[in-house]
């Protein structure tokens, strides 16, 4: 990836609805050529377009990671399977496989703590596999300043 195409994948983290006009301007190239080589990041899945998503002004006021020991005593656990299961739970925005003394990491999103109680200890637990949880609810989150990645 050259110079010009970090500036441009950095002016879209920071404002993704950024118009090609303006980025072209901030980053000296034609019009046609930020929308081509914009394409072709967007082609080769390198940038991808969604919304970021307000939880809380959605109703889910708590937001939390849950990590996960699977029981690998079993052959049949797969770790891989059980992230993409566990991803499709309701209230889980994401799961991933990691290494250290934990296996996964969900991130979840609740209405209150009576509704991550009932994820956690009724939902995520019922999975096979499931050895232990441990949540850590998030309490304040910082932004991190984007532009730094794209230098």
């Amino acid at each position: 990836m050259d110079a010009q195409n970090k500036k441009i994948v950095g002016l879209l983290w920071k404002d993704g609805r950024m118009k090609l006009k303006d980025i072209s301007k901030k980053v000296n190239l034609p019009v046609t050529t930020v929308f081509n080589r914009l394409k072709k990041m967007q082609d080769t899945g390198l940038v991808r377009v969604r919304a970021e998503v307000d939880w809380k002004q959605l109703g889910y006021g708590l937001e939390a990671f849950v990590f996960l020991n699977v029981d690998t005593s079993s052959r049949r656990v797969n770790q891989e399977k059980l992230a993409q299961d566990l991803a499709r739970a309701p209230g889980v925005l994401e799961a991933s496989v990691v290494t250290g003394s934990k296996d996964l990491i969900l991130r979840v999103v609740s209405k209150d703590m009576d509704e991550l109680s009932d994820l956690v200890l009724k939902k995520l637990r019922d999975f096979d596999g499931v050895a232990s949880t441990e949540t850590l609810v998030i309490m304040k989150k910082a932004e991190a300043d984007r532009s730094l990645f794209m230098r």
